[in-house]
């Protein structure tokens, strides 16, 4: 019997020994994947978190290597640079895409609409994620997206002194960028798109009166707050903005499959872990600016429901001129009017 066992565990050693090789020469994938804010901001960090969970859920199969914006390819050509196989992957926000798919930026933000929870039921359970990917196909761009991190509600507006009514924004200078922008210049506000590096000189010039920018974690790191002392919400422009993973579709099938359901897994879980990490940093933010003399205002419920109206007004405008935008819209306004009844009714509210 000891001889037995013996050889039974000198068969077994052999197996490992000759296993061994195998495993060691497996082959690691590797992206180059390319965010849209330089290196050491929220929304590279955040990045930086979902490639982790990707080597991770891996085991080291797949690794990510991390770009900050613009140090690839122009941030607004990242989705053209992904599709022809430049780099592998880009993690960005559709907004970026306007000039080149005018329906774009409703996957990211929908001015006067859905909040982080609305959309991520829309993208699962209305049929949005499917709509996403068809946008991709119809305008040609050979990619496979992924759904990433919600982000909570913008700030609306900083400003200099406390705007609540239509009549506190008339005669700003404000940065606003699209679609709210648009909305607020064809209503008579003066509008002023400039990138985010611009907003901070153009603040302590004058140039700009007031300006938007992102949620507070993001917008404390900007220094804003040195400048302006008062923030306008609600978010109208934002109520939440949308991240996704754009990857090149010959890398994404040249996959196995056991890494295509790791990879959509890692993404699903960064999906959450990140936009709730986002709201935590959002709370020291705001406590930080309150100790920093920032004032939050709440706009006059008039302002909101007007601005919400015309935001709602141009959305149709633009669907009556684009078949493709005019889908998207509308599933998200049949979706809302399933969904707001049903979550007003089962919430809580709080004082």
């Amino acid at each position: 019997m000891k001889k037995i066992w013996v050889k039974a565990l000198l068969v077994i050693a052999t197996l490992l020994f000759l296993a061994t090789p195998c495993m060691a020469k497996e082959k690691v994938i590797k992206w180059k994947v390319q965010g849209f804010v330089p290196a050491g901001m929220l929304y590279h960090d955040t990045l930086v978190r979902l490639a982790a969970a990707v080597e991770k859920t891996t085991n080291g199969r797949l690794v990510f290597e991390v770009h900050p914006a613009g140090s690839l390819v122009p941030p607004f050509e990242g989705i053209k640079a992904v599709s022809d196989g430049v780099y592998q992957a880009n993690y960005g926000y559709t907004g970026q895409w306007v000039g080149k798919i005018p329906v774009a930026p409703l996957f990211c933000s929908i001015p006067g609409g859905f909040n982080p929870l609305d959309m991520q039921m829309w993208l699962n359970e209305g049929g949005g994620k499917e709509l996403w990917q068809e946008m991709y196909d119809t305008y040609g761009y050979k990619v496979k997206v992924f759904v990433s991190d919600p982000i909570a509600m913008e700030d609306f507006m900083w400003a200099k002194k406390p705007l609540k009514t239509i009549d506190d924004f008339k005669g700003i200078k404000m940065r606003m960028m699209p679609l709210m922008g648009d909305v607020l210049a064809k209503h008579g506000m003066s509008v002023i798109f400039v990138p985010g590096g611009e907003i901070m000189p153009n603040l302590q010039r004058g140039v700009l009166d007031a300006a938007e920018y992102s949620i507070p974690a993001f917008d404390k790191t900007l220094g804003i707050w040195e400048v302006c002392k008062y923030v306008m919400l609600p978010g109208i422009h934002q109520p939440t903005s949308q991240i996704e993973l754009v990857v090149n579709k010959k890398a994404y099938e040249a996959l196995p499959d056991d890494l295509k359901a790791q990879l959509a897994a890692a993404i699903d879980q960064t999906r959450l872990n990140n936009w709730l990490w986002m709201e935590k940093k959002n709370i020291e933010a705001v406590d930080f600016l309150k100790k920093k003399g920032v004032t939050f205002v709440r706009m006059d419920p008039e302002t909101v429901k007007t601005f919400t109206r015309w935001a709602h007004e141009y959305l149709d405008e633009l669907a009556s001129k684009d078949k493709f935008f005019a889908k998207v819209w509308n599933s998200q306004k049949a979706f809302g009017e399933k969904w707001y009844p049903y979550h007003e009714t089962y919430n809580l509210p709080h004082e």
